[in-house]
């Protein structure tokens, strides 16, 4: 009887169909029995070198006793399901193994550490390619259409909390990378905190990741946003009667249990520190929505690199594909430089050491400081559905204030 590896060998070179087989995700890991895995690098690459799979008869030149067989113990998809449910398996056999060993030499670290490895590998075995056929699919586009013609003003995706950037992006999206930039100092991560309080408020469950500010600073200025006072005040007690009250009834008003959604501010550094360890957050919380704060923090696991440019193409490339497979928006900050402002100031050039973050992102938000304290100039650096454009905003603290300029046109905001 033979194997479900042994199936997918005969399917492969009996069908000539090996591109299938690689779209849902099956490599050469997942072939735990050497004698197939050789037969699996054997079969890339003579394609690699002759632009096709070879045939059973060049196989079985190779491998004069290899089991081929016509008759399947199922379809394609069983075969790739059975494959990536044993590479689960064994990565968490494994992985389980190094826990107990780290756990015998009273070492909890480690195994954390090999716990958030273990998840993130497995929760990547799976067969999640998936085809739409654009001809039979027509009807549902046209539902589609059919309801932005009767709604042509409303959002689509969770707002931002900034009416402009709403008009011009129509809300955040599954799957995008939103990144906000700025040099230092321009309010780019207080921008970032108004839209994670604005996609609370809407009903998501937020995720925020950060390596420029602690739990505490986060807390605190959401905490002043919400209760109209000064976070600095809250942090060095310069409260007067009337700002302490609201801060009282801000944070010790009733909830309804129906309205206890959590807010999660992650502190684990050494947990997030890789685009695994995200995603094995991502896979314990399941977030609506991910905010990085200071994304060029992360290491880079294949150069072991920050900072880096290469490390930083990888780290934004990654962010984008985690946004994909995990189906929710990524907002992220990072740097610009200095040293790469264009005359008319920030651009799509500016950001730090890397051109992938704009060419990643689904939209680019850049910060500036205006001559006048408090202003700043919000900018579309870069955006797949929008061009170039900017518009001002102002931020004041005595209570916290967020003001930006008058929009042409009215829009069907939730807020």
């Amino acid at each position: 009887m033979t194997t479900v590896e042994e199936e997918l060998i005969s399917y492969i070179v009996t069908s000539g169909d090996l591109d299938t087989v690689l779209a849902g995700g099956i490599t050469e890991e997942h072939l735990l029995d050497p004698a197939n895995r050789r037969a699996f690098q054997t079969i890339t690459a003579f394609r690699a070198d002759y632009g096709e799979v070879p045939t059973p008869d060049v196989l079985m030149r190779d491998y004069p006793a290899y089991p081929l067989t016509t008759d399947l113990s199922g379809p394609l998809t069983y075969l790739l399901d059975q494959l990536h449910e044993a590479r689960r398996l064994t990565i968490l056999d494994l992985g389980l193994g190094a826990v107990a060993d780290a756990l015998d030499k009273q070492n909890s670290t480690a195994a954390l550490d090999i716990l958030r490895l273990m998840l993130a590998q497995a929760a990547s075995q799976t067969a999640d390619s998936r085809e739409i056929d654009y001809i039979a699919t027509g009807p549902q586009r046209l539902l589609r259409y059919q309801d932005a013609r009767d709604n042509p003003n409303a959002m689509l995706g969770m707002p931002t909390g900034w009416r402009w950037l709403d008009k011009v992006t129509r809300g955040l999206l599954s799957k995008q990378m939103i990144v906000f930039t700025g040099l230092a100092k321009s309010c780019k991560t207080t921008v970032m905190l108004i839209v994670l309080k604005s996609v609370y408020d809407w009903g998501a469950n937020p995720l925020v990741v950060s390596f420029e500010m602690s739990e505490a600073e986060i807390s605190r200025r959401l905490d002043g946003f919400g209760a109209q006072v000064n976070p600095r005040s809250l942090q060095t007690g310069e409260v007067n009667a009337a700002e302490w009250n609201r801060v009282s009834r801000y944070l010790a008003a009733p909830q309804p249990a129906q309205d206890r959604r959590p807010l999660l501010i992650s502190e684990d550094r050494a947990g997030t520190m890789t685009l695994s360890g995200l995603q094995a957050k991502i896979d314990q919380y399941k977030p609506d929505i991910l905010f990085l704060d200071g994304a060029y923090f992360l290491v880079d696991e294949i150069t072991k690199e920050s900072g880096t440019p290469l490390a930083l193409t990888n780290i934004s490339r990654g962010l984008k594909k985690l946004a994909m497979n995990s189906d929710i928006p990524v907002v992220v900050t990072t740097q610009s430089l200095a040293s790469k402002l264009g005359r008319n100031g920030l651009t799509a050039h500016s950001l730090g050491y890397t051109s992938a973050w704009v060419q990643d992102a689904d939209l680019v938000v850049g910060m500036e400081a205006c001559e006048d304290p408090g202003d700043y100039r919000m900018k579309i650096l870069a955006a797949r559905n929008a061009p170039p454009q900017e518009h001002l905003i102002s931020i004041s603290w005595d209570p916290p204030t967020f003001e930006e300029a008058d929009l042409e046109d009215d829009l069907d905001l939730p807020y």
